[in-house]
C-alpha cells in the first residue's frame, strides 16, 4: 500500500502518552507494515525503524509489546491486517470491473468489424456483372433506379442506450469523468441544487482536484462530493459583497458656522474695523 488513512483522534486516544522517541518508533512501524504489507519479527522491527542506540531499541520493543500481538514469531496488529485485506479486496474488484469493461469493448469492436459494408455496383445473385455505362437492373427489369438504390442502402442501426451505472461500483477519479445523470438528479434534489449548474466547466475543477489524489470512491460518493462542491462554490459567489464607498472627509471644517464679524465695528459704508 502506498497510503493509508491515519485517524489522528484514534491515534492520540491510544498512543497519546508515548514519549517523543516512542512516537517515532510507532510511526515508523506503522509506515513499514502498511508499505510492506506484512508484519515484522523483533529483529525486523528494529531494522525497519533503524534503531541503533539502546534507547531506540527499547522504544521499539515497548511499542511492539503495547500495540502489537505476537503470533507465530511476528508482531501483528488487527487494524492493519483488516485495512490491508480490504485494500486487496478493493483492488481485486477494480481489476474485475476493468477486465469486464475491456472484454465488452473487444466484443463490440469485433462485432462491428464483422459487419460487411455494401459494395457499390455489386451484382445481385444470378445476374451478370455490369459493364461500363450499363444501367443496373434487377432480374425482372421492373424496378427504377431510385427504388433499387433505396433497397441497397443499409438501414441505420438504432443507438444503444448507455448502460446503467452501479452507484456502489468503486472507481478512481479521472479528468474526463462525468456524473451519472440519474445519480446527479437524485443528489441535486437532496441538496436543493439545480442540475443546470453542472456543466463541463463546473465539473472540471472538481475532477482536476481529486484526480491527483488517486483515491477510490463509489460512484454515489463522487456524485455527492461533486454536488456539495458546486453548491459551496455557488454560496461563496453569492456571499461576495462590495466594500462600502466612503466619502472623503476634509480636515478643514467649521468655516460655515464661524462668525467673522464678531468683535468688529461696522462702518457706514458696510465695512468692518477693529
Amino acid at each position: 500500500m502506498h497510503y493509508f488513512k491515519r485517524n489522528i483522534g484514534d491515534y492520540h486516544k491510544k498512543a497519546g502518552r508515548l514519549s517523543m522517541l516512542e512516537h517515532g518508533a510507532y510511526t515508523l512501524l506503522l509506515d513499514a507494515c502498511y508499505d510492506r504489507e506484512r508484519f515484522p519479527t523483533m529483529d525486523e522491527a528494529i531494522d525497519w525503524c533503524w534503531a541503533r542506540s539502546a534507547e531506540e531499541i527499547a522504544a521499539v520493543t515497548f511499542v511492539l509489546s503495547k500495540f502489537f500481538e505476537l503470533v507465530d514469531g511476528r508482531y501483528v496488529q488487527a487494524r492493519i491486517q483488516d485495512e490491508v485485506s480490504a485494500y486487496h479486496a478493493m483492488a481485486l474488484k477494480n481489476k474485475e470491473i476493468a477486465e469486464k469493461r475491456e472484454a465488452a469493448k473487444r466484443t463490440k469492436r469485433a462485432s462491428s468489424n464483422t459487419k460487411r459494408a455494401p459494395v457499390v455496383n455489386e451484382s445481385p445473385p444470378n445476374q451478370e456483372p455490369l459493364t461500363t455505362n450499363q444501367e443496373p437492373k434487377d432480374q425482372n427489369h421492373s424496378l427504377s433506379a431510385g427504388e433499387e438504390n433505396s433497397q441497397s442502402e443499409p438501414e441505420p442501426e438504432p443507438e444503444k442506450e448507455p448502460e446503467p451505472v452501479d452507484p456502489k461500483a468503486p472507481v478512481e477519479m479521472t479528468l474526463d469523468w462525468m456524473p451519472d445523470a440519474n445519480l446527479l438528479k437524485t443528489y441535486c434534489v437532496h441538496f436543493g441544487v439545480s442540475v443546470d449548474l453542472f456543466t463541463k466547466e463546473a465539473v472540471a475543477p472538481f475532477t482536476a482536484h481529486h484526480e491527483t489524489t488517486g483515491l477510490l470512491q463509489v460512484q454515489s460518493k463522487w456524485v455527492s462530493l461533486l454536488v456539495k462542491w458546486v453548491k459551496d462554490d455557488k454560496n461563496r459567489a453569492s456571499n461576495v459583497r462590495p466594500f462600502p464607498k466612503r466619502e472623503p472627509q476634509s480636515h478643514h471644517t467649521g468655516f460655515a458656522d464661524r462668525d467673522y464679524t464678531d468683535g468688529l465695528i461696522r462702518r457706514e459704508d458696510g465695512t468692518y474695523a477693529l
